[in-house]
């Protein structure tokens, strides 16, 4: 009877270490790359929105810049900052925003090759509280020495811009 008691806790314990295991896991791989890790951050911060901060921002441009040096300043060079901020930072973003619409980056994948890091991933969007659609949007970043980003592309969006405007 000893045995059969040994052997029920043992079970049991087993199952509750399992069931707490799997409530820490994560859905997003965990890179030991920071260049990986910084590209999804940025990749994150541009094709998820409109949040409350960028519609104020979007009425005020001080703190517009705020907002963006937040959140894009720490991974980019300083030239390259500046031309991001300029010509694709807020490209989707807006265009959600002008249209009453919601983007959220639903999975990323991204992949180094030689010192071209790859990304491809899908985004969702449509209406607040509508079904979801999505797009999936390619691209690759070079970074510096530093873990600075100096080149970012986007090969294909899908047609992710045109489908936010209708």
């Amino acid at each position: 009877m000893n045995y059969r008691l040994t052997l029920s806790l043992s079970l049991l314990l087993s199952c509750v270490l399992l069931f707490v295991t799997g409530c820490f896991a994560t859905d997003k791989p965990l890179s030991k790359d920071p260049n990986i890790t910084a590209l999804q951050t940025v990749l994150e911060h541009q094709f998820t929105g409109p949040d409350p901060e960028f519609i104020e921002g979007s009425d005020n441009i001080e703190k517009l810049e705020q907002y963006y040096e937040k959140r894009y300043k720490p991974y980019f060079t300083e030239e390259r900052y500046n031309s991001f901020i300029s010509t694709s930072a807020y490209q989707y973003i807006l265009v959600a925003l002008n249209n009453d619409k919601q983007i959220k980056m639903d999975k990323v994948k991204v992949e180094k090759d030689e010192d071209t890091y790859t990304f491809k991933m899908t985004v969702l969007y449509g209406k607040e509280d509508s079904s979801q659609n999505s797009a999936e949007v390619t691209g690759r970043a070079k970074f510096n020495n530093e873990g600075k980003i100096t080149s970012i592309q986007y090969l294909n969006d899908d047609g992710l811009s045109e489908k936010l405007s209708n």
